[in-house]
């Protein structure tokens, strides 16, 4: 098995030495040192590490912009937190951004090696969830169009995953909660929503209003019976779905910065719906 590399993350040169030292007498290859936002793109990409450690206080950007700049840089990167700070506040905050694992000043290094272990260990649960969650939201839209409108909705075979794209007039966003954070995006145009709440209601939509609010239930609907089929599969994702946002104007851009959003629509008779859905991995192990 090939050493792990490990990225330090810390404004403290005497900091970075402990760590630096607790890693190596544990066995583990320190490729690199940043001491704050200005250089931690570069580091990152010169050497290339499977694993970050990132403190959370640091002047000018604090650990959490940094692991934000970090993800989008590469949605891909292990970061777990090395701090003297820990209590609900932070890690909160911690497990939003989508570090993988926080471990409290002093450290340990026996506490420490077990953490890089299970960060890095194969996620196949994640892994399945990715491989399937498309598919399961689709049967989930065609399940909703069909009982919502007694008509029926087919899907094309090109899905895009670059996360960004320009609204057709109303997006749904909503979040998902569970063992892995998720969000479900949905957007269709303000004839389609028209359309599809007038059939719903039988008869026209009072007003705009009344069309962006049975879009937010429509998705909301879509995501509930997902999260069921999904957690009928494995019960330990546990997924259930947030209250949703709404944004409409025919130039809203979409982008998701976070989370690698796989994309597809679905062609109605009421126009185009499309539809996104991307997981990111929680926290692994937290000390």
């Amino acid at each position: 098995m090939s050493v792990i590399k490990v990225m330090i993350v810390d404004d403290s040169p005497f900091s970075r030495t402990i760590l630096s030292d607790t890693l190596q007498e544990a066995g583990y290859e320190v490729v690199g040192e940043a001491d704050g936002i200005d250089n931690l793109i570069e580091t990152y990409a010169n050497c290339k590490p499977d694993l970050v450690t990132m403190d959370i206080a640091m002047p000018g950007a604090d650990g959490f912009e940094c692991s934000k700049l970090l993800l989008l840089h590469d949605p891909g990167a292990k970061i777990i937190l090395v701090s003297s700070m820990k209590d609900e506040d932070t890690e909160a905050e911690a497990r939003r951004v989508g570090v993988a694992g926080y471990v409290q000043k002093p450290i340990e290094a026996e506490l420490l090696g077990r953490i890089v272990q299970n960060v890095l260990a194969p996620d196949t649960l994640f892994d399945t969830l990715r491989a399937t969650s498309l598919d399961v939201f689709k049967e989930a839209l065609a399940q909703s169009v069909t009982r919502m409108t007694k008509t029926t909705a087919t899907f094309a075979d090109a899905v895009g995953s670059d996360g960004q794209f320009t609204s057709q007039g109303i997006t749904v966003v909503i979040g998902i909660i569970g063992k892995y954070a998720g969000s479900l995006l949905m957007d269709l145009s303000f004839a389609s929503a028209e359309q599809m709440t007038e059939t719903i209601l039988r008869r026209p939509a009072k007003n705009r209003d009344e069309m962006i609010a049975m879009a937010g239930e429509f998705a909301n609907v879509v995501g509930g019976v997902a999260c069921s089929m999904l957690n009928k599969k494995d019960k330990t994702f546990a997924l259930r779905v947030a209250p949703p946002s709404i944004f409409f104007g025919t130039t809203t851009e979409v982008v998701s910065p976070n989370i690698q959003v796989e994309t597809t629509y679905a062609e109605t008779d009421y126009g185009r719906i499309y539809l996104g859905i991307g997981f990111k991995k929680g926290s692994v192990l937290w000390m």
